[in-house]
């Protein structure tokens, strides 16, 4: 209960930022040796922080005619393996999409030039005359 003259905290707490999980910030002591000093430092260690990346990739280049063009369709087959290994999953999505954007084009062609040639036949007009002759 509030006593007379005090007011209210505020709840910072509930507007603190929650830590998510992949960037929660984990401590993690190293074991302890009986040498070792007695204030050990604390290892930092993120979630999803792999490290460093690897290192390149070091290739040799041919100088003769022949094995540049064996080089080259090398590195084409690599770049379709590539580009395939990331299409397969998506190849049904692309499929039906594409098939829908073909459904509809031929149906704005379909409405845009056969639509008012089926309409051959006039109009019957019936005039009903209600006031005397």
């Amino acid at each position: 209960m509030i006593g007379p003259g005090s007011m209210p905290r505020f709840p910072w707490r509930a507007f603190r930022r929650k830590a998510t999980l992949p960037y929660t910030r984990r401590r993690r002591s190293r074991p302890r040796i009986q040498n070792q000093a007695a204030s050990s430092p604390a290892v930092e260690i993120v979630a999803f922080d792999h490290g460093p990346a690897e290192f390149p990739m070091a290739s040799v280049r041919p100088r003769e005619a022949r094995g540049r063009a064996v080089a080259v369709l090398g590195d084409l087959q690599r770049w379709l393996a590539a580009r395939w290994a990331w299409f397969k999953p998506r190849s049904v999505p692309c499929a039906v999409a594409g098939l829908g954007m073909l459904a509809v084009i031929a149906s704005a062609d379909y409405l845009a030039h056969h639509m008012d040639q089926g309409d051959t036949h006039k109009p019957t007009v019936v005039r009903i005359d209600l006031g005397p002759r």
